[in-house]
């Protein structure tokens, strides 16, 4: 259930963003804890030949999914090398995704790429997990907390990685402490610290994480995104699952609701060619929906919602059976529905029909590379060997299929309420609180925004092009106009054309343009803003040495925006810097 639930939300999340999301449900810490015990679980099984297992499961529909997205590429016309180390032998990665692989210029080409990251993610995870357990084994909690400093130590540059895999790097640092707190749970760890000084631990967390996300979005980062806020997505977000893996709820009236426990079998048995095919089906139904003319509102949610869920079971009816091939088993146009679920299983190991040894999700953070993959529409070689057999020494050894009483008492329940309330404070900060560019003038204001950085956008004309080179400890996104960092920027080629459905309600567009990477000083482009195909706005002609300017435009009843960017004079780069759309609060 919590697989499936993470899977829905990473899917709402990536077409209609919001940052509370984030913060309500960090589905991506959760998801990776979860890999982390199905993945000791394997090594206790099978040893070394658990990884090659786990690898013969993941590839194959990535290459599926590769072959096509490559194909449609060359097809339409990518005939340049990518502008990466290896250029066409970059290409490799689709292969064997150790690293996102390259695509082409083509404005929808990043939908291919643009939740890789947590594929790579998991494939590193994998190959360090038979050193990781061994290490974790030996000394559990030193571990851990290791792995919990690991993060901030790398955002201070007190730990460096640098090179060709220093993307990667990045993101394994801030999910390797939810990854092993997965190995905790499946051996028994967790349940063994007293209620009490379990829910003190995570209480201690969750207002750690909570002060960092406030103290970075307010001062920092200029997001209450969870996925743009590093470390503190760490320690919010294991907060958070140590909350859930503690709270294990009765499921067994999911199987009294056959509609519901047969969607998530379906989620769960597609889960890898959900999460691939999510983002493609996305941009999809944003082109076939954008001329449909409905008013922003709650049909156009469920009914955008369900066009995406249609163009994705069509995907998991064409490309879901590499599934079953890569697990061995017949293959199907639908996954068989599970076996009798066992009563009183609530998580990953302690009962139920064996978890597939796919990463069931992505989530999210999306850590974005560059502008993040909704903006521009919108992870080190194998671990040492070790013996072949990692055992568990007695003092941490528990069997992990054996059934475990609930924890019960004031102190579970006031962890999970505590936690809860916090966890609702955040979204409720992210929904209504959204500070100006750090270092400018603009005061915190009260407003429910939403950045086009983290909204799906239709590209037209030339390409999106790279960030400017970011400072150090900046988040990419990020540009530097007249002394102020602006977090949230989208920065394209001009001429170019961002097309966007405004979300409901929000009749304001703020943001700063300016001019960026032009050939000379007097190179000029023109920002407009059309409303339903009027314009709305009109900059005239701006060059390299302009001042950024914020404009502030009225968008009442706008069913699609257009953010036009024009040069007639030389090639330049259009700077979208923190655009997006306000409603009242």
């Amino acid at each position: 259930m919590w697989r499936a639930a993470a899977l829905v939300r990473v899917v709402y999340y990536h077409i209609f963003g919001g940052a509370w999301l984030t913060l309500l449900f960090p589905a991506m810490g959760l998801m990776f804890t979860l890999g982390g015990s199905l993945m000791a679980r394997s090594l206790d099984r099978g040893g070394r030949r658990a990884v090659g297992a786990r690898l013969r499961r993941l590839l194959p529909p990535i290459w599926a999914f590769g072959l096509v997205a490559v194909g449609l590429l060359v097809y339409a016309g990518w005939r340049t090398p990518p502008p990466t180390t290896l250029g066409w032998a970059d290409l490799v990665w689709w292969l064997f995704p150790a690293r996102v692989p390259p695509v082409g210029g083509d404005a929808w080409a990043w939908t291919f790429v643009a939740v890789l990251w947590y594929i790579t993610t998991y494939l590193w995870l994998v190959l360090l997990s038979p050193a990781l357990l061994a290490l974790f084994r030996r000394w559990p909690w030193p571990s851990l907390a290791a792995a919990v400093l690991l993060p901030v130590a790398m955002l201070f540059d007190v730990v460096t990685v640098g090179g060709y895999f220093a993307e990667q790097a990045d993101h394994v640092s801030a999910y390797l402490a939810l990854w092993m707190l997965g190995f905790a749970h499946h051996d028994g760890l967790l349940r063994r610290i007293p209620a009490r000084r379990y829910a003190l631990g995570v209480g201690v967390l969750a207002v750690a994480g909570a002060v960092w996300v406030c103290v970075a979005a307010l001062t920092t980062t200029g997001t209450f995104d969870l996925n743009r806020i590093p470390a503190g997505k760490t320690l919010w977000s294991i907060a958070f699952v140590a909350a859930v893996l503690r709270f294990r709820p009765r499921v067994e009236w999911l199987e009294r609701i056959k509609p519901l426990d047969r969607v998530v079998d379906l989620l769960n048995g597609r889960a890898v060619t959900i999460y691939l095919w999510h983002m493609p089906a996305a941009l999809l139904a944003a082109l076939l929906f954008t001329p449909s003319g409905f008013e922003p509102g709650v049909t156009e949610i469920v009914l955008r919602l369900a066009l995406v869920w249609l163009l994705v079971g069509i995907a998991v009816v064409l490309f879901g059976w590499v599934e079953d091939l890569a697990a061995r088993r017949r293959p199907t146009l639908l996954p068989r529905p599970s076996a009798p679920r066992a009563a009183g299983a609530g998580a990953a190991g302690t009962g139920g029909p064996p978890a597939p040894a796919l990463p069931a999700l992505p989530a999210g953070p999306t850590a974005p590379i560059g502008p993040t993959p909704a903006t521009v529409a919108a992870l080190v070689p194998a671990g040492p060997a070790v013996p072949p057999a990692v055992s568990m020494p007695p003092a941490v050894a528990v069997p992990p299929d054996r059934p475990v009483g609930r924890p019960t008492g004031h102190w579970n329940r006031l962890m999970v309420a505590g936690v809860a309330a916090v966890a609702v404070a955040l979204a409720g900060a992210a929904a209504k609180v959204v500070p100006g560019p750090v270092g400018g003038n603009e005061q915190v204001q009260a407003e429910n925004a939403r950045y086009l950085s983290d909204m799906l956008l239709v590209v037209d004309g030339t390409p999106a092009v790279d960030q400017p080179e970011p400072e150090p400890r900046t988040r990419p996104g990020a540009v530097d106009l007249d002394g102020a960092t602006y977090p949230n920027a989208v920065v394209v080629a001009a001429p170019s054309r961002l097309r966007v459905t405004p979300p409901t309600g929000c009749e304001q567009l703020r943001a700063v343009i300016a001019v960026a990477d032009a050939d000379a000083d007097d190179v000029e482009v023109t920002f407009t803003v059309q409303a339903d195909g009027e314009a709305v706005y009109g900059s005239g002609p701006r060059t390299r040495v302009s001042a950024a300017e914020q404009i502030d435009i009225g968008i009442p009843a706008a069913t699609v925006v257009d953010l036009v960017a024009t040069s007639a004079t030389g090639n330049a780069s259009a700077i979208w810097a923190d655009a997006r759309f306000v409603c009242p609060s």
